[in-house]
């Protein structure tokens, strides 16, 4: 009974919560937070309710964070590659004739009028502008409030008050400390609004563009020249468009766009080469020197194993982007570890991270310092579930280290671990990190291309889509992506595809 009432209550609370922030959410047209704050409260109420929901209960964080780390980012990165999303369409169309309407112009001559503040240096009390209408009195907030209900203290008669309301005129030394507050202002005057054009002058502004609902066009109000809605942002007749722009659907011309312009897809093949290679070798290298270690420290009969298990493990423990940065300072060309070393003994130098192959050498060196302690672990636990009699029934045979390793060892650890090693092989494949703290993908080896001898698709689609001279292309970055991800998608398929043969080899042993 307890537990009932205690789920009851629970319930009640949340669910009153959901339909406060659901009336508040629906008040201002977020319907997609709506959607998913109803979805969220049923699927809670229904795990806690329903007797069949029962196995779900244990399985519903896990899924929650699945959907919300990986299904949501996945599912906005392809819809943003559908778009124009990007440096100049970001905002909202009503959020862009917000900002075009607010943009002002003087009119010629320009109108100024002088201004006087009173109060203290540490708090304005108002100011007092002296316009062809007379003068207007307006708090610091923007109220503008009759000057006839204000004690006015002009003994000089100049028309200019030495005190208002027992404050002081304030010295233009004074009115600085108050400059940003003055700027702020936006007082309505007329057609336009008056505003802070110097430190003694408030000027009046007209609005540049008025906005047509009926026809969806803006009036630029100094030439009279129309912009009409176009797609993406409000475009003239001559063309001329007026920035910034609006998000919206663009279709499939991100992808048409990377496959018809050079300047996307002209070192697509050589950076893909390259990519599979980093990958293929950085993986298979690790786990050759990972298994080796494994090999030896699964043996009973070798000393100091423990030692040696938490020396070998270091790598592992580090920070990844410590010891990279680490070893970025090791392969200094001019005053790094190694090649001081290679220079005092031997008188050379190695131009590590200058050169092509030497650069993707470093990278795939330090890449299997980071990752071979991850394939020993992994190793020496696959290893260890073989059964000894396996073995003893094979040295009976006749069969030598050799022949047991290429016939039981590899064959057996291959079954448990070659799903890692697909794992492996995805995330090398697209490792951002190593590649640009490292070399940040140079050297450079052609001219006018932005892909470097060592950038990988990531680190080309990140170059491509946010150091461009036209700003950041999020939609272009998003589209790379999606096409980054089918590509490590068709691989790792192949990959699973072809493990399933591992299947047979188990069956037989």
């Amino acid at each position: 009974m307890g537990t009932l009432l205690l789920k009851v209550l629970v319930l009640s609370a949340l669910d009153a919560g959901a339909v406060y922030f659901s009336v508040l959410l629906a008040w201002e047209g977020d319907w997609t937070v709506l959607l998913l704050v109803v979805l969220g409260t049923a699927g809670i109420n229904y795990l806690v309710l329903s007797r069949k929901a029962y196995p779900l209960r244990y399985l519903a964080p896990g899924l929650v964070f699945l959907i919300l780390m990986v299904v949501i980012p996945v599912a906005y990165n392809v819809y943003i590659s559908f778009t124009n999303y990007s440096t100049g369409h970001i905002l909202t169309k009503d959020q862009v004739i917000k900002v075009l309407t607010e943009r002002e112009y003087q009119p010629s001559p320009p109108v100024r009028y002088p201004f006087y503040g009173f109060g203290t240096r540490e708090e304005l009390h108002g100011i007092l502008i002296l316009t062809d209408s007379g003068p207007l009195f307006f708090r610091p907030d923007g109220t503008q409030e009759s000057i006839e209900t204000h004690e006015v203290l002009d003994e000089d008669g100049d028309g200019i008050p030495e005190a208002l309301d027992g404050h002081p005129r304030l010295s233009s030394r004074e009115i600085l400390a108050h400059y940003s507050v003055l700027q702020k202002l936006r007082i309505p005057w007329q057609e336009g609004w008056l505003r802070l054009a110097s430190l003694t002058q408030f000027g009046y502004f007209l609005p540049q563009y008025r906005y047509e609902p009926e026809r969806d066009a803006l009036v630029d109000q100094r030439t009279g020249k129309v912009y009409h809605a176009g797609p993406g942002r409000f475009v003239a007749e001559d063309g001329e468009g007026l920035d910034p722009g609006w998000s919206t659907w663009v279709g499939l011309a991100n992808y048409i766009r990377f496959f018809r312009d050079p300047l996307y897809h002209r070192a697509f093949g050589r950076v893909f080469l390259w990519n599979v290679e980093w990958a293929v070798f950085s993986v298979v290298l690790s786990f050759a020197l990972g298994l080796a270690l494994a090999i030896l420290l699964n043996d009973r009969g070798l000393r100091l194993r423990k030692l040696y298990r938490s020396l070998l493990i270091v790598p592992y423990a580090l920070p990844a982007f410590i010891s990279v940065l680490i070893w970025k300072g090791f392969f200094n060309t001019e005053v790094g570890l190694f090649n001081q070393l290679l220079g005092s003994h031997f008188g050379i130098r190695v131009p590590w991270l200058a050169d092509v192959f030497w650069a993707r050498f470093s990278l795939i060196l330090t890449n299997v310092w980071l990752t071979y302690p991850y394939m020993m672990l992994v190793s020496l636990g696959a290893l260890q579930s073989i059964p000894g009699e396996l073995y003893e029934a094979a040295a009976i045979d006749g069969a030598g280290p050799w022949k047991r390793f290429t016939s039981i060892t590899f064959p057996l650890i291959m079954i448990s671990i070659a799903p890692l090693l697909i794992g492996s092989f995805a995330f090398t494949f697209n490792n951002f990190t190593i590649i640009w703290l490292m070399t940040e993908g140079n050297p450079v080896v052609e001219i006018g291309s932005r892909a470097g001898a060592t950038d990988i698709l990531l680190s080309y689609a990140y170059k491509l889509a946010f150091q461009g001279a036209r700003g950041n292309e999020y939609a272009m970055a998003a589209a790379l992506g999606v096409i980054i991800f089918l590509i490590v998608a068709l691989i790792s398929g192949i990959s699973f595809t072809r493990t399933r043969a591992l299947e047979e080899v188990s069956r037989g042993l």
